[in-house]
């Protein structure tokens, strides 16, 4: 066994049944991969759908596991400790592989000194897209980006690249490697429990920059994103910001931590958030109204504020509680359970 495919997934039986059959219709021999779908407590037909793709593909090895615990954090770390294969290639639910995907993962790990890949994610829109999706394309060296759909285009040429550009919609890594760098942190948490949310695989790939492990992009290892029509709203884009603005309050204090060792908590409150508040002035600082001329300005400046309030959502949370605190600074998850923390707000 080299490779196990896992996907985390929650009341996506339909999309679900798609990734699973591009999955099984790869140019790769099924002795070479595993499937795992860790169900997060669908309440749909998800089990169903599974066992429907084992009967269809019974040459392929599909497991099923039921993990109750919420969030992707729990289906990605379950699946990491079920797994048989040495490389783990985590996907989302909502996605489709390109026939010749996983045969380039596996051929990227035949050199030793890659330790993570990443590929291109392309879109595969329900919709035609809006317009306005178009300003929340990024240009890079390399190509281009659209980090809120988890959309990336590095072009055709194999390339060594930050390992912050491999998502988790189409990340693979060795084994060993996951385990080294402690494993990913919390994700995807469900909205009555947002304060519980983390960076997802962000510090593991930080972790892995800063030890300058190899991490390569493969443009053969090519998924299609499905984005549905309800995910190119402002809505939506207002939700994904907020969960932006958690998520880099939660690095942001993560980064700070050998500032709290040996201080109590009132002194962590009066010191610390101080010092965390004047870095996180830079991270929210939006335009002023008089610099809005145009829509785009005026979107941009909207999600921005959005960004800013569940950035500040968190470090409330945190700065108010203490159980909270410890469980953002843990030093890994293998533990995934979710605590049960007495959230107080100002």
């Amino acid at each position: 066994m080299e490779i196990s495919i896992i996907i985390p997934t929650l009341n996506r039986a339909s999309s679900l049944e798609l990734a699973i059959k591009s999955f099984c219709l790869q140019n790769c021999s099924p002795d070479n991969f595993e499937i795992l779908v860790v169900d997060n407590g669908s309440t749909d037909n998800t089990k169903d759908i599974t066992e429907t793709a084992r009967n269809a593909f019974p040459s392929h090895q599909i497991r099923y596991i039921y993990e109750p615990e919420p969030g992707l954090l729990s289906g990605r770390h379950r699946g990491a400790l079920e797994a048989k294969g040495d490389i783990l290639t985590f996907v989302d639910d909502d996605i489709e592989a390109d026939p010749n995907w996983l045969q380039a993962i596996k051929e990227s790990f035949d050199d030793p000194t890659v330790q993570i890949v990443g590929g291109r994610n392309l879109p595969k829109y329900e919709v035609e897209p809006p317009e306005w999706l178009e300003w929340f394309w990024s240009d890079h060296p390399y190509g281009k980006l659209c980090g809120e759909l988890s959309l990336l285009d590095f072009g055709e040429q194999i390339r060594d690249i930050d390992a912050n550009y491999v998502w988790g919609l189409n990340f693979s890594i060795r084994k060993s490697t996951l385990f080294e760098l402690d494993g990913f942190h919390p994700d995807c948490i469900p909205k009555h429990l947002q304060y519980l949310q983390g960076d997802g695989e962000t510090g593991l790939t930080q972790k892995a920059k800063i030890k300058g492990y190899k991490a390569i992009y493969q443009p053969n290892a090519l998924v299609f994103h499905n984005v549905s029509k309800d995910r190119m709203t402002y809505e939506y884009f207002d939700k994904r910001y907020f969960y932006q603005g958690v998520c880099d309050s939660y690095s942001l204090i993560r980064k700070n931590q050998d500032k709290l060792k040996d201080v109590s908590f009132l002194q962590k409150n009066q010191d610390f958030f101080r010092k965390i508040k004047q870095l996180g002035k830079k991270i929210i600082s939006i335009k002023s109204d008089k610099n809005i001329k145009n829509e785009k300005d005026a979107l941009k400046a909207r999600f921005h504020h959005s960004y800013q309030k569940g950035y500040q959502f968190h470090q409330n949370a945190v700065h108010k509680n203490p159980e909270l605190l410890n469980w953002v600074l843990k030093k890994d998850y293998w533990d995934y359970t979710l605590p049960k923390i007495n959230i107080t707000h100002d």
